[in-house]
């Protein structure tokens, strides 16, 4: 049966796969390209590795404004990583974390919930979270095999390039068809809970052109297990009652670039086409759902960016526009038969239907001015986000105006999902600059710099009589310093900057549903301050070690709220400080990682009545992490293991209740993960290949926060067959 449906989608999909292929002109984007290297550092490479995404310009990485890691193609194949969640997981202040069904990224200290992870994604330097969240898809539904290298930048990037970069910045550098060694890559990977991955990559050039062009399906039975909920059902001999967590996932992604070559260098087309089907593992409402769902959602995107990359130039400039089409088709099970919640009787229980979608055009022009050896770097970027009702909306109850429904389970038709913008685009507008100083006395380099934003929208006060016009705007400004010393291979850097997030749309305008509940009056943007001060030592061509001591403040995180119905929220503020060390080696046949992270709360302050106050003792994220990777090479073989330790996580005393005594431990244990794998290549262009995940094996959990019965248990011992070829 599965293997019939698969027959099915790839054929249809491999139609789409070379329609676009052969369509697409051809138009080259030069700028942003950066070295390729087997390491996560510059050890052991004899060229000097640049970086484009901390500065907004080419840097080398040791020079650039932030703490930065670049991750080759090459690494995240030989590691076996399956996401960026999986390279963000090995990196240093980053930790696995889950809230709903969403594998997420905790950063230094603080969790991150569902609906963002605080992280700038980027591709070819083009902005490219998503539209209704501002969510960074770094789970399995975003493959990285169109991808040459990664840029991870660790901290606030919201002087460059806006809100979403508070946690850091994650910047893909698309392959062109010189890298590919052939005209096509193949790459099959199946293995445990029914997981089965498919990768197809080709590419061609001439003279004037070239294009490259990727199809990924991702399909998994998921992380299916018994646990609680929060529903309250209990089994007949008392007690709450376990039910099977769903998590089956089945993702498809097809992306086509098309760039320029010689007059023509510096253009490129892109084009993403993704669609991803999932369950709702505890439910939205944290009730396992007693009847099927079905959630699918969808996005487009079409970029175009060009950059001549001008040498010699005093000037250079570059110019990108942006088009985001995001849709959601979700038929959803909140409450049981039978229920009650929110002071109402469900008789039976809750469902509702959306289909619907929102758009974003983004423009952004940007320029750097040479000025003997100082550099100056200023541009201007906008976004227009625009929603137009939905294809269909319903519900069992009648959400519009939450009125308790009765037995006979009629169909009630709802208004729209976020009724308060219908038809009133959201507005924003952007300047930023960045001044970089020369190499003073060989040594000192100094980075200013910093971006305002206004964000304005106009809405329909759906809530007050007469349902008037009103206006709202957000006006944030993040400014930016650093001062990077070089004394031969050691560097030290000093950096402060502040980033600032408005609410995103679903934050604000959502209304007459249960999958949202929005606050348009009261959200106030995030901010957050921070320091950085560290140092980069090369002590070896084949020995790096990095030393990184950081304090901040995070205003207004905004989270949904217990005491408020699941209201979105200005949760808390939480001031944090912590070290991270990290060591890379490189040898002739091992190369290898090893870090360290450490964060301690300092001080916090509470908006919610439901969340106890912690002041000085770390909650809900690990105080103390590592990791260890390591691969081994010889010609036409390669092991590499990876080794994740994740501390205690200490809970709130507003997280254990007496009616749920019993059911989870008082905190959430330490474990160890540990990955392996290994490969062998029978001739230059066929590898074969045998992964294990999480060897440790079961007993490993993640915190569920407030108070429940449960947490999130980790996905066990896995494994894979890999198989590449190379035409």
């Amino acid at each position: 049966m599965m293997c019939n449906h698969l027959a099915k989608y790839l054929k249809y999909k491999t139609i789409l796969f070379y329609s676009v292929f052969f369509s697409l002109s051809a138009l080259q984007s030069a700028f942003g390209q950066v070295s390729d290297t087997s390491t996560l550092t510059e050890a052991g490479s004899p060229e000097p590795i640049w970086v484009l995404s901390p500065a907004g310009s080419m840097q080398k990485i040791t020079e650039a404004p932030a703490l930065v890691s670049l991750v080759s193609n090459d690494l995240t194949q030989k590691y076996g990583w399956l996401s960026v969640n999986e390279i963000l997981y090995s990196l240093p202040g980053f930790a696995p974390s889950q809230d709903y069904d969403r594998r997420t990224v905790s950063f230094r200290g603080v969790f991150e919930g569902w609906n963002k992870n605080h992280i700038l994604t980027l591709v070819d330097g083009i902005p490219f979270n998503d539209n209704l969240y501002g969510s960074a898809y770094t789970w399995e539904n975003s493959p990285l095999v169109f991808t040459k290298s990664y840029e991870i930048s660790r901290g606030p990037g919201g002087s460059l390039y806006g809100g979403n970069a508070i946690n850091g910045t994650v910047a893909a550098n698309t392959l062109e068809a010189t890298d590919l060694d052939g005209i096509a890559r193949v790459r099959l990977r199946a293995g445990s809970n029914k997981t089965l991955i498919t990768d197809f990559l080709t590419g061609t050039e001439n003279k004037s052109a070239g294009i490259v062009a990727s199809f990924t399906r991702f399909y998994t039975g998921g992380n299916e297990y018994e646990s609680y909920d929060l529903s309250g059902r209990t089994r007949t001999n008392a007690g709450l009652e376990k039910f099977k967590i769903r998590d089956e996932q089945d993702n498809s992604y097809f992306f086509a670039k098309a760039y320029g070559k010689g007059k023509y260098k510096g253009l490129s087309l892109q084009y993403h086409e993704q669609h991803w089907e999932f369950q709702t593992g505890h439910g939205w409402l944290f009730s396992v759902p007693d009847q099927p769902e079905s959630m699918n959602e969808y996005r487009r995107v079409l970029a175009f960016k060009y950059s001549p990359g001008r040498e010699g130039k005093r000037f250079n400039y570059e110019a990108l526009a942006r088009y985001q089409d995001h849709g959601v088709h979700w038929n959803m099970r909140f409450f049981p038969d039978r229920s009650t919640a929110y002071g109402l009787d469900f008789p039976n229980g809750v469902s509702e239907s959306l289909k619907t979608g929102a758009k974003d055009f983004f423009i952004r022009f940007q320029g750097t001015y040479s000025l003997d050896s100082s550099k100056f770097l200023f541009g201007l970027d906008g976004d227009r986000f625009y929603y137009r009702g939905d294809v269909f909306h319903t519900a069992n109850m009648d959400l519009n105006t939450f009125t308790a429904p009765d037995s006979s389970n009629r169909t009630y038709t709802l208004n729209p999902w976020m009724e308060y913008i219908l038809d009133k685009p959201v507005h924003h507008a952007a300047a930023f600059v960045r001044y970089v100083s020369p190499m003073w006395f060989d040594k000192l380099q100094l980075i200013l710099g910093g971006r305002y934003e206004h964000r304005f929208f106009n809405y329909t006060d759906i809530q007050s009589a007469g349902r008037p016009i009103r206006h709202k705007s957000f006006n944030l400004f993040a400014p930016h310093a650093s001062l990077t010393f070089h004394a031969g291979d050691l560097v030290l850097k000093a950096m402060a900057g502040r980033s600032l997030r408005s609410p995103s749309p679903t934050e604000m305008f959502g209304a007459n549903t249960f999958t949202l509940a929005s606050n348009i009056k009261e959200l106030e943007p995030e901010i957050l301050t921070n320091f950085d001060l560290g140092l980069d030592w090369k002590w070896s061509e084949s020995l790096r070690f990095g030393l990184n001591g950081f304090l901040f403040h995070f205003e207004n995180q905004i989270a949904y709220s217990v005491a408020n119905a699941n209201l979105s929220t200005n949760i808390y503020s939480l001031k944090t400080a912590g070290l991270e060390a990290e060591l890379h080696f490189t040898g002739n046949r091992l190369s290898g990682f090893f870090n360290y992270s450490f964060s301690k709360r300092l001080d916090e302050s509470i908006s919610d009545s439901t969340v106890a106050i912690s002041r000085k003792k770390l909650t809900w994220a690990p105080a103390h992490m590592a990791n260890l990777g390591m691969v081994y090479s010889i010609p036409k073989f390669y092991a590499a293991i990876g080794t994740h330790f994740q501390g205690e996580v200490a809970r709130r005393s507003s997280d254990i209740l007496e009616a749920f005594e019993g059911y989870r431990p008082a905190a959430v244990s330490s474990w160890v993960n540990l990955d392996a794998k290994v490969a062998y290549k029978l001739n230059p262009s066929v590898e074969i290949g045998l992964s294990a995940k999480n060897i440790t094996g079961q007993g490993q959990y993640l915190v569920k926060n407030n108070a429940a019965p449960f947490d999130y248990r980790r996905e066990g011992r896995r494994v894979f067959m890999d198989l590449s070829f190379r035409f």
